[in-house]
C-alpha cells in the first residue's frame, strides 16, 4: 500500500507538473494586434520625419522595432491579398482592385484576377482561429463582399466594417466612385443597411474592435485582432471640430514639406546624410505659380489629410491604453500602411468628373465635412511619400515603401530601428511563427493550397539573422508598372504619364531614393534582372500590359 501511494502521489504530482507546462506554454502564445492604415505615406508619421503630431505610433516605434525598408504591394487590394494568405497577390485572387476589373475586361477571368481572395490560398487568420484564437477584425476588408468571401469566410470570429475598398467616413456610408456608390457594411455576415448617427470610422473602427477583446469569451485562449482603418483614404474627411486643426501649418506648399521632411530623416537618421531628393514628379505645378483661390484648396486637402492621420493616431492610443487591462499575455503589436499615399487624380477616374460635383458640396468651408468629397492630389501625394519617387499604384518607392512598427509589451524585441528588406508577404509566416502555427503545406480542407512566397522575418526582427529575403528576387506588379528587387538592387519600370516606358536601374543601398539611373552603366545586370522579373511574371501568372492601365492618370 504504501508503494502503491508512492505511486499515486508521483502520478498526481506529474500530471500537475504537466498540466502547468500546458498553461506555461499556452501563455507563451502571444495576443497579436495588427493596425493597418489606408495610404498612409511613408512620411506620414513624425518617426518618420512628419510634422504631423503622432504621438501614440511614434510611442510604439520608439519602444519597438521601426522598419525603414518595409515593403507593400501598390494599392490597398493587393497588399490585404499578401497580407492575409503570405501568397503574391496575382495568385491569391486580387491581380488587380475588384473595382479595377470593372473597367479592365481584358483582366477579368483570368486565374488570379478574381477579385477576391480565393480558394488557392488559405488565410493565415483561419490558422490562427484553428489553434485556438479569437479573432476579431474591424474595418476594411476590400478581399469580398460576396457570401464565401467574407472576413468571417476567412477565419474571423466577428467582423464590423467595409468590404469595399473606400467610402464616406461617416454614417451617409457614400461610396468612393460612380459604379459602386452605395458602400457595403458588414456586421459578421449580415449586411449593414444603416449605419450609427454617430458613425465616424476611426472612431467606430476603434469602439467595436475594443468590445470584441473585452467580450471575448473567456480570456484562457490568446486574441488576434485586426484594426483595418480607412484613414487617411479618401474622402478625406474628419469630425467637425477637427476641421481646422492643422490650419496654416502648411502655407509654404508642397515642396517645402517634402523637403522639411527629407531633411528631417537624415537628422533622424533614416537617411544617410548623402542620401538625395529625387526631381518633382511631372504632373506636380510650381507652387508659387498656382492662383490664390486654388492654393486655399489645396492647403484645405494636406490640413484634413494631417488632422486624419492625428485623429487615428488618437484611437489607435486607446487600443494601446487598452492592453494591460485585456489580458495578461504578452501582446504583440504591429502597425503599417498598405501602401504609399493616393496622390493619382480621383477627380478623373471612370465617371468621378461629373459625379463629383453632381453629388457633394465641396465648397471650401465644406471640405472635410459629411457630403464632401476631397482627395489629396499629385502635389501633396508626393510630399506625404518623401524622400521617395511618384505614390500609390506605382512601383517605385512612394508606392510601395510604407512605415512599419513591431512591438511587444515583453522582452521578444530589442528597441531600434531595422533595414532589411521585409514585405506584406512576410506578414503572415512571422505571426504563425509567433503564434506557434505553420503553413498547412499543399492541402487544406480538402482543397490544393499554394505555398506561401513570404518568409518568417521573426529572425531578422529579433537580432539573429541579418536578412528575410538575402539575393532572393521578389517582384511586384500592377497595372504595368513592374520592379524587381534582388539584394542591393531594384529594376523598375514605369509608363507614362509618371515614367518613360523604359527599365531603370538602381543601387538602394547607396541611392536609396531612386535618383541615380544605371541602367546603362550596367546593361548586363539590367538585362538579369530583367529576365528575373519576367521569371516571376510567369511564376506568378502576371498578366502582362505593355502600357500603363492606371487609374486616375492626369492628362
Amino acid at each position: 500500500m504504501v508503494f502503491q501511494s508512492r505511486n499515486l502521489f508521483l502520478v498526481l504530482v506529474l500530471a500537475v507538473q504537466a498540466i502547468a507546462c500546458a498553461d506555461e506554454s499556452q501563455l507563451q502564445r502571444p495576443n497579436i494586434i495588427l493596425i493597418l492604415a489606408d495610404d498612409l505615406g511613408y512620411s506620414d508619421l513624425g518617426a518618420y520625419g512628419s510634422e504631423i503630431r503622432t504621438p501614440n505610433l511614434d510611442a510604439l516605434a520608439a519602444q519597438g522595432i521601426q522598419l525603414t525598408n518595409f515593403h507593400t504591394g501598390p494599392t490597398c487590394g493587393p497588399t490585404r491579398a499578401m497580407l492575409m494568405s503570405g501568397v503574391d497577390h496575382h495568385r491569391a485572387g486580387v491581380g488587380a482592385n475588384a473595382a479595377a476589373l470593372l473597367r479592365l475586361p481584358e483582366l477579368r477571368g483570368r486565374p488570379g484576377y478574381e477579385g477576391f481572395l480565393n480558394d488557392r490560398v488559405v488565410s493565415f487568420v483561419r490558422l490562427l482561429q484553428d489553434t485556438g484564437y479569437h479573432t476579431f477584425m474591424t474595418g476594411k476588408w476590400d478581399l469580398g463582399a460576396k457570401p464565401g468571401t467574407l472576413p468571417t469566410d476567412r477565419g474571423f470570429d466577428h467582423f464590423f466594417g467595409l468590404a469595399a475598398g473606400g467610402a464616406s467616413h461617416f454614417s451617409d456610408a457614400m461610396g468612393n466612385m460612380r459604379p459602386v456608390a452605395d458602400a457595403v457594411y458588414f456586421e459578421d455576415d449580415r449586411r449593414i443597411d444603416q449605419l450609427p448617427d454617430d458613425f465616424y470610422s476611426s472612431k467606430s473602427y476603434t469602439d467595436r474592435m475594443l468590445s470584441y477583446i473585452e467580450n471575448r469569451p473567456g480570456d484562457d485562449e490568446p486574441y488576434f485582432a485586426y484594426l483595418a482603418y480607412t484613414a487617411p483614404h479618401w474622402p478625406l474627411q474628419v469630425p467637425d471640430d477637427w476641421i481646422d486643426k492643422y490650419k496654416g501649418d502648411y502655407d509654404k506648399g508642397w515642396h517645402a514639406v517634402r523637403r522639411d521632411r527629407f531633411e528631417r530623416q537624415i537628422e533622424l537618421g533614416i537617411l544617410t546624410a548623402s542620401a538625395e531628393l529625387p526631381a518633382r514628379n511631372r504632373n506636380v505645378a510650381d507652387w508659387d505659380k498656382i492662383s490664390p483661390a486654388q492654393r486655399q484648396t489645396e492647403l484645405k486637402r494636406i490640413e484634413l489629410h494631417a488632422a486624419m492621420i492625428e485623429l487615428m493616431d488618437f484611437h489607435i492610443g486607446r487600443v494601446l491604453d487598452a492592453i494591460d487591462s485585456l489580458s495578461e499575455r504578452e501582446t504583440i503589436v504591429i502597425f503599417m500602411s498598405d501602401n504609399g499615399a493616393e496622390g493619382n487624380a480621383i477627380g478623373e477616374l471612370l465617371d468621378n468628373e461629373y459625379w463629383i460635383p453632381a453629388t457633394f458640396d465641396n465648397r471650401l468651408d465644406n471640405m472635410g465635412r459629411k457630403g464632401s468629397y476631397v482627395f489629396l492630389g499629385a502635389g501633396w501625394g508626393q510630399a506625404t511619400v518623401s524622400p521617395f519617387r511618384i505614390f500609390k499604384s506605382f512601383t517605385t518607392g512612394g508606392g510601395i515603401r510604407a512605415p512599419a512598427i513591431f512591438y511587444s509589451t515583453g522582452d521578444r524585441f530589442s528597441s531600434g530601428r531595422n533595414d532589411s528588406l521585409i514585405t506584406v508577404m512576410d506578414i503572415a509566416p512571422t505571426i504563425l511563427e509567433m503564434a506557434g502555427s505553420r503553413h498547412p503545406g499543399a492541402r487544406y480542407d480538402d482543397r490544393e493550397l499554394l505555398p506561401m512566397n513570404g518568409r518568417s522575418a521573426l529572425g531578422a526582427l529579433s537580432g539573429g539573422d541579418d536578412s528575410v529575403h538575402g539575393d532572393a528576387p521578389v517582384g511586384w506588379e500592377l497595372y504595368g508598372n513592374r520592379a524587381l528587387i534582388r539584394g542591393d538592387w531594384k529594376a523598375v519600370l514605369t509608363w507614362p504619364p509618371e515614367g518613360n516606358g523604359e527599365w531603370q536601374l538602381f543601387n538602394l543601398r547607396e541611392d536609396p531614393t531612386e535618383t541615380h539611373d544605371l541602367a546603362s552603366a550596367d546593361a548586363k545586370l539590367t538585362a538579369e534582372m530583367i529576365a528575373l522579373w519576367h521569371e516571376y511574371a510567369a511564376t506568378n501568372g502576371v498578366a502582362i500590359v505593355d502600357k500603363d492601365i492606371g487609374y486616375g492618370r492626369y492628362r
